[in-house]
């Protein structure tokens, strides 16, 4: 019998907490906790699957709880749950918390049960791999860790060669979309650093194919532009990695640049284990039709992937 996914919602309104139990206990074994204090103690010996988390609550906030979670229990999927919209808190939820989704309040029912559903799915995938990952534990790394860079600010690229010569990792740049295009198809790549436009070009409908094309790849966007909705719907759908404001600091571009060579090494060392990312699909209809152009000119990538 498949063991049941568990789910956590966090709320310090008890109607809401009602109300998500009320929604979803026939699929799901539905806990809830008003206090994100006793989250993490009930944590400790009460695991979870998925938790989702209100983001303003008295004793801390939803993006630190989802932090000390990743920190202290990694394997379980953190969802923000807002009706702010607080550039601020999804940076902090994106960056500390590695969140798989961002969703506003009210939510949508619809949009909630897909949410949890594709969540449950990556649940259930990681588990059905997890014999396997073990016999291949111990694959050595192949090749060092390689980088696409797309964005033409001097300081981006000088201290992106700097982290790159430091951390091992090989650089590729490309200054258009049609040269990013070319690298993406011809060369192996685990990070992409990107502003999200380069050479007047919107490279958004870039990165939300990437997430479908290449999961494994992990994307750093630095950029001036601050905007709370783009950035939930690159959170949401292109499943970026971290979110750093232009200017740039070092140190913040630098455990962004560790952290994602540390990742890719880890799974390159375990070839099949099943990843805990899927990106929502894009909702319009102009957006759907240029991700679905660009993965068309990302046909070798996606052959290269799937042999």
């Amino acid at each position: 019998m498949t063991e049941p996914i568990r789910i956590l919602f966090v709320d310090d309104e008890e109607r809401i907490l009602r109300s998500l139990a009320l929604q979803f206990r026939r699929q799901f074994e539905v806990i809830t906790e008003s206090n994100p204090v006793r989250v993490l103690q009930r944590l400790q010996h009460e695991p979870v699957d998925i938790i989702v988390s209100d983001q303003r609550m008295p004793q801390m906030s939803g993006s630190q709880l989802l932090a000390q979670v990743q920190e202290r229990h990694p394997q379980t999927l953190r969802i923000l749950l807002t009706g702010y919209s607080d550039l601020q808190a999804a940076v902090e939820a994106l960056n500390s918390g590695g969140i798989f989704r961002y969703l506003t309040k009210p939510w949508d029912p619809q949009g909630m049960a897909e949410t949890l559903q594709q969540a449950a799915q990556l649940i259930h995938e990681r588990r059905a791999s997890a014999f396997l990952d073990e016999q291949r534990s111990n694959v050595p790394n192949t090749r060092q860790p390689a980088l696409l860079l797309l964005d033409t600010d001097p300081q981006t690229q000088s201290q992106t060669v700097e982290l790159c010569q430091a951390c091992g990792i090989q650089l590729h740049q490309a200054h258009s979309l049609s040269e990013a295009l070319q690298t993406l198809n011809d060369q192996p790549l685990d990070i992409l650093v990107s502003d999200i436009q380069l050479d007047g070009e919107d490279l958004r409908p870039l990165l939300m194919s990437l997430a479908q094309a290449h999961p494994r790849l992990l994307s750093i966007i630095v950029t001036p532009f601050q905007d709370t909705q783009v950035l939930l719907k690159l959170i949401n759908q292109a499943q970026i990695f971290r979110y750093l404001p232009k200017p740039l600091r070092r140190g913040m571009f630098e455990r962004a640049i560790r952290t994602a060579a540390d990742q890719a090494r880890s799974w390159q060392r375990q070839p099949l284990r099943a990843l805990d990312r899927a990106a929502e699909t894009p909702k319009l209809a102009e957006e759907q039709s240029r991700v679905g152009s660009l993965l068309s000119r990302l046909s070798k990538l996606r052959q290269r992937l799937s042999a």
